[in-house]
């Protein structure tokens, strides 16, 4: 049986996730700055900042505080986590002999 490796709750595909924060980032601040400001001169501008300050509190809130916080309590609450199967269990039919 193969040994499985043990993955650390900071160890995940950051360009995957960081690129879908960003878009949802992006999405939000220009709903954000259309929906109060219309198309104001210096569109750009406050974009760029709207766009940072949700980018920052989102990425920090999903990839930073929620694995600490979870790494924090599986490691002082003595609770170990659910050992994932790499492949679910399948069914497999018995061959059935024929008997005489």
């Amino acid at each position: 049986m193969a040994k499985t490796v043990k993955r650390h709750p900071f160890q995940r595909y950051w360009r995957r996730d960081l690129l879908i924060a960003a878009l949802i980032s992006m999405l939000l601040s220009m709903a954000l700055i259309l929906y109060t400001f219309g198309f104001p001169d210096d569109f750009i501008f406050r974009l760029f900042n709207t766009f940072l300050g949700i980018f920052i509190l989102m990425a920090g809130t999903a990839f930073v505080i929620v694995p600490t916080v979870n790494w924090a309590f599986m490691r002082f609450s003595g609770k170990k986590p659910k050992v994932v199967s790499s492949a679910p269990k399948r069914n497999v039919p018995r061959v059935r002999t024929r008997e005489s």
